[in-house]
């Protein structure tokens, strides 16, 4: 672990246990490789003798070392016919804008206050000055690929890797909930309802029109996969939430078309692909994703089906950059049984944030779906909660523009805004050691009481030395206080190191003293709560650890007083 400085009382100590922190993180080296499922359709189709017509490899199609110069022949397929339906990603770092900015932004009295550059500007000026013409990025593809296509694609000189299309799984007392989250009492009653605002639901089922609002519902898929009760809830549950938003549906695995208009600032992913340890090609691409196109993503952490399971959260919520959402019963205040918590290969922290999951609709018609369930207007799991979650989001970048394609930002104001306490958070998330997902976000603490700031570059800018260093004023002795950073990673970095690409640490001083700090090694964010000692002034220093030099700097921080 990280030496502490002895005699110091730590109000607040975030540190993964077992694996210590190193100042080293690797270089970036990617290549070529398949999942074992198409290398066993590779296998398959390769005859037995090799010809004379072949291509060098120094990596094996799984990715693996050769330690010869053995050679794969592309021309001795059979038959040549026969297909696999693949996805392919790409496993270059996608292009960011490389201006470095530094912005700030405070709401006081009604009034939206920005800072560019350290400059004082108008809310025009901002947003004019960050504009950018960077082309979408879209992660993977799919297609139906012959074996000798296949290795075309693995010989080239683009970095893949191909795998399976993995099958998605549903993850699946409304006004009750509106009114404890402060939604209808903080958000609506102030006229906060998501106007202007766009997003996108990941889902293959389509929802029932006749239940939804179809003004503010954007059908861009051809619903092959039928009418279903799991996508008119998670629709029905957006829409309630975020009333003047305007949802676009793609299907799991479709790039949306974030040109639409109003233009798509949050996506919402409530499937599962996979439930084991593993940081799967699906969370790169999200990462990826997020990581090109500045969009916040909500991912259900998923639902644990059996008692003997493992509990690990399900693909694609391993994502970092993603914001995973665990389910909690909102008639006790608890963790759901069935929510997943635990972390994947990589460690870092999942869930970041965790809500209500039980929603009822008393008044909605009830019918039978494309696969005989029955819709009743009752709807339960984490689904419910990345849905809510994505809905409060509208309603806060309806109110407060600055957060608009910033997820780092997005993740950190909804860190800090957990402010309503779970009952069993400590006991339920066992690997859980910093002060994130132990609350519900409260809409009043997500739109007032906040003062939020972001660093954008490239990887050598913003740090001076290994630090970002600045002060907080107007503390008061005894109030809580929660400060939050967050930063996006390259997925194709942590696919292929299984690490980030930046471990950043965040320290709070006052009076000389440090009163919270939080050195998490694998996580993408940073969190603490504490209650100042003092009316004095806090020093926040924020600092770079280690660095692999993969990758730009985006990183969010946000500061919420009671």
């Amino acid at each position: 672990m990280k030496r502490l400085v002895l005699g110091i009382v730590l109000v607040s100590l975030s540190v993964c246990a077992g694996k210590e922190k190193t100042p080293y993180l690797p270089p970036y080296e990617p290549h070529s490789s398949v999942s074992p499922r198409v290398q066993e359709f590779l296998e398959s189709s390769r005859s037995l003798n090799w010809g004379a017509d072949s291509a060098a490899a120094n990596y094996d199609a799984l990715g693996r070392k050769v330690k010869s110069s053995r050679t794969v022949n592309t021309h001795s397929f059979i038959p040549r016919q026969v297909k696999m339906n693949v996805q392919v990603s790409s496993l270059n770092i996608p292009e960011k804008d490389e201006r470095t900015i530094s912005a700030e932004y405070r709401y006081e009295n009604g009034v939206r206050h920005y800072w560019l550059n350290g400059v004082s500007v108008s809310e025009t000026d901002y947003f004019n000055s960050i504009q950018t013409n960077q082309s979408f990025y879209i992660p993977s593809y799919t297609a139906s690929l012959t074996a000798e296509e296949i290795y075309s694609l693995l010989n080239g000189s683009e970095p893949v890797y191909i795998s399976e299309i993995m099958e998605a799984e549903d993850a699946a007392a409304y006004t009750q909930i509106l009114d404890t989250t402060r939604v209808s009492t903080w958000a609506f009653a102030n006229g906060y309802n998501g106007s202007g605002i766009g997003a996108y639901i990941a889902e293959n089922g389509c929802p029932k029109t006749s239940v939804i609002n179809t003004a503010n519902f954007v059908q861009t898929t051809l619903c092959a996969s039928g009418v279903t009760k799991h996508a008119t809830s998670m629709v029905r549950i957006f829409q309630t939430t975020a009333p003047n938003a305007v949802l676009y549906q793609y299907a799991q695995g479709e790039s949306p078309n974030i040109a639409s208009y109003p233009q798509i600032e949050i996506g919402f992913h409530s499937y599962s692909v996979s439930g084991d340890s593993l940081y799967k090609i699906n969370d790169r691409d999200l990462d990826d994703f997020i990581y090109a196109n500045d969009i916040a993503s909500f991912v259900a952490a998923g639902n644990q089906t059996s008692s003997t399971g493992s509990f690990y959260v399900t693909t694609p919520g391993k994502a970092l950059n993603a914001i995973t959402v665990g389910g909690v019963y909102p008639f006790t205040n608890n963790y759901e049984t069935f929510s997943r918590w635990k972390n994947s290969e990589v460690e870092n922290q999942k869930p970041e944030i965790a809500t209500y999951d039980y929603f009822s609709f008393p008044n909605d018609a009830h019918f039978v779906d494309d696969y005989n369930s029955t819709y009743n207007g009752v709807s339960h799991g984490t689904s419910d909660a990345a849905a809510f979650s994505a809905g409060v989001m509208a309603d806060v970048l309806h109110q407060h523009p600055f957060f608009k394609h910033r997820p780092e930002m997005a993740k950190a104001l909804l860190i800090t805004g957990s402010t309503k306490q779970i009952a069993n958070a400590v006991s339920f998330d066992q690997d859980n050691n910093s002060a994130a997902a132990k609350g519900i976000p409260l809409y009043e603490d997500l739109g007032w009481n906040t003062r939020s700031r972001y660093w954008r570059g490239a990887n050598s800018c913003c740090f001076t030395g290994d630090s970002i260093v600045f002060t907080e004023t107007g503390i008061v002795k005894d109030k809580r206080y929660r400060i939050a950073i967050s930063w996006l990673v390259p997925g194709s970095y942590v696919f292929t190191n299984k690490t980030v690409s930046q471990d950043i640490d965040l320290y709070v001083f006052q009076d000389g003293e440090i009163i919270a700090l939080s050195i998490s090694v694998e996580n993408s964010f940073e969190a603490v709560e504490f209650t100042a000692k003092s009316n004095s002034d806090l020093k926040i220093r924020i600092v770079r650890y280690a660095n692999s030099g993969t990758g730009n700097v985006a990183l969010g921080y946000n500061f919420w007083y009671e």
